[in-house]
């Protein structure tokens, strides 16, 4: 991971217990963190690359 992608994962990783702590289900919460990432994408006109 690069230094740009550690400070991201490490800001939607406290996201995602965050929300954990508020009782949502953990899967549920990364699946509606990706759709924002996506999303974001999208509004941007960019296309998501093929990992």
């Amino acid at each position: 991971m690069d230094e740009v992608e550690v400070a991201v994962w490490w800001d939607l990783s406290r996201i995602v217990r965050h929300f954990e702590r508020q009782g949502l289900e953990r899967r549920a919460v990364k699946a509606a963190v990706m759709n924002a990432a996506l999303r974001l994408m999208k509004d941007e006109g960019e296309e998501p690359s093929t990992l």
